[in-house]
């Protein structure tokens, strides 16, 4: 079992959210999480927790664990019992810088071309949606073939504008993603947790 740099959630067993943040270390039976935002400096060590892990490979693992130590930031579990394990792919989203260039939108099936290219950045994207920014207001329900590619994805997808938001410098698109099959899904999926493993790793190293 290897949790690196995944995200990772401390609760009490009341509910309460005590720690959130990522793995930094895994061994033995023991995780040690380094939280950006940490409210359990009066845990002791013994106290039962669940801890959440949202891993590239099992999905969204939730466990039974128990306190060896608690700092400010810090928190070490041990003992842990595998309550459930999930796919929660929808509600992981990483932030991310990535241009494409779009040429045609969709009525119906019909590929219609666009009166002029649409140059976009896409901000942020889960394995089900994704914002793009762009210099010109899209009308929602508008949608857009998009070639999506990036690591280890390659994904032809169509995109379908649900809310618009007018920023300084253009507009910010909200979009649900259609018409990917279940592998591609699952590709996309795996380069969110990647990127977010990856943007974590740069953090750690900057500091």
């Amino acid at each position: 079992m290897s949790f690196d740099l995944d995200g990772c959630r401390v609760y009490a067993e009341a509910g309460e959210l005590l720690a959130d943040g990522h793995v930094r270390e895994t061994y033995d039976d023991a995780l040690l999480v380094e939280a950006e935002h940490f409210t359990g400096r009066w845990l002791e060590p013994g106290d039962a927790v669940i801890v959440q892990v949202l891993s590239a490979v099992r999905g969204e693992c939730v466990y039974d664990a128990v306190v060896a130590w608690a700092e400010t930031g810090r928190v070490e579990v041990r003992e842990l019992r595998l309550r459930e394990a999930v796919q929660k792919r929808s509600a992981v989203r990483v932030p991310t810088s990535l241009p494409f260039r779009v040429t045609h939108r969709l009525e119906g099936r019909e590929q219609v071309e666009l009166d002029s290219p649409l140059d976009l950045v896409v901000v942020d994207v889960s394995a089900h949606g994704l914002r793009f920014s762009a210099p010109v207001e899209i009308e929602p329900d508008t949608r857009l073939a998009l070639h999506f590619q990036a690591d280890g994805v390659d994904a032809p997808m169509v995109v379908r504008v649900l809310r618009v938001t007018e920023m300084p410098r253009g507009y910010a698109h909200g979009c649900t993603i259609e018409g990917l099959d279940e592998r591609r899904t699952d590709d996309l999926f795996s380069f969110v947790l990647a990127e977010q493993r990856r943007q974590r790793a740069a953090r750690l190293d900057a500091i």
